[in-house]
Parts: structure tokens; sequence; C-alpha cells
């Protein structure tokens, strides 16, 4: 499991957890409970994840404005870019809720741009586990 932490100019936490792994439950609950999430939601949020229901999810705690992205493993390459995108979106989506901007012009395309590439960073070393379909 990989754990990737970005600031977003202080105005937003984001905690990237790659490729899940559950032998370290601990520290995946744990992180969601700093970020104040309630053992309940928590544990609904372990179930989809750990049953493979979800192949990502982005949980949001707009009070504390901060987001826990989880990733489970992906086969393909183009899996996780999709995945990756398309979380990112959720974490933008709560941002712009948080701080009531609308979601149209070029602050919101370069927060999406931002996030991805952020995760780019970690992600170009995972495609290279992943097996290619």
């Amino acid at each position: 499991m990989v754990r990737q932490v970005l600031d977003v100019d202080g105005y937003w936490k984001v905690v990237v957890l790659y490729d899940l792994n559950y032998n370290l439950l601990y520290n995946i609950v744990e992180e969601l409970c700093h970020a104040g999430f309630t053992h309940y939601f928590i544990r609904e949020v372990m179930i989809v994840m750990y049953s493979r229901q979800a192949k990502a999810v982005t949980c949001s705690n707009t009070s504390r404005n901060i987001s826990i992205v989880m990733f489970n493993q992906h086969q393909s390459s183009k899996d996780y870019i999709n995945s990756i995108v398309h979380e990112a979106e959720h974490v933008k989506q709560a941002m712009l809720y948080a701080y009531r901007v609308e979601d149209r012009g070029e602050p919101p395309a370069y927060t999406i741009g931002y996030l991805v590439s952020q995760m780019y960073h970690v992600f170009r070393y995972l495609i290279c586990s992943c097996r290619e379909s």
C-alpha cells in the first residue's frame, strides 16, 4: 500500500491510498477516523472496498477540508487512469462545494488538473505492476 498526501494550497488536504493492503486495515481505518468520519460510515466504506464492490472510493469531510481517496489494485493502466480521474473529480466537487465555488471556468479545471497530475507522480510507478488488458 502506498500513501500520498497532497496539500492544495493550504485549502484542502487529500490523502491517497493506492493498492489497499487489508493486512494494514488498522492504518486505513485510522486515516478515516482522523478525517472525522463516523465508525458506522467507516465500516460501510470498508465493506464496499474489501468486497471489491468498488475499485476506488473518495470520502470527503467538507467541515474539515479533507478527502481520503482509496484505490484497490487495478488490472490495467487504462483502468487505473479512469479511476484516478474519476476520484479526482469527486475531490474537486467536495472542494468547490465547501468553498461555494461554481463548477465552471478555469479554477475548477486547474484544480482537477492539479489533482490528477499529483496523483500521476505515484501512479506512474504503479502501472508497471499492472497487467495490461
